[in-house]
């Protein structure tokens, strides 16, 4: 995985292993959505939208969210996207991981 998807990276040690395959499948422009969902945890759709189109240059940013959200890496909420509970609780772990050190 490209050095690209920094938080992506990181987080793939406090996941399980179902999710992780997940991941790994999925293409670059895939990665490059759920990384921003990292970034960003939850945003509304059309920012999100115009976002993944202008500065991650993703050419079909619907169609690829409808596909992690089918995959339980996001979730759609009222006029919003949000990343998944499991991808949170493991962004959470790793953030307090990191403040111990």
């Amino acid at each position: 995985m490209s050095s690209e998807f920094k938080t992506l990276l990181k987080i793939l040690n406090y996941l399980d292993r179902e999710t992780v395959d997940k991941i790994n499948k999925l293409s670059e422009e895939e990665k490059k959505v759920l990384e921003y969902f990292l970034q960003n945890i939850s945003v509304g759709n059309l920012v999100a939208l115009r976002e993944l189109k202008a500065f991650y240059r993703v050419n079909d940013p619907r169609t690829i969210i409808r596909k992690l959200i089918d995959m339980g890496l996001i979730d759609q909420g009222y006029g919003c996207y949000n990343l998944s509970r499991v991808l949170r609780e493991a962004f959470l772990k790793m953030l307090l991981q990191h403040m111990k050190t």
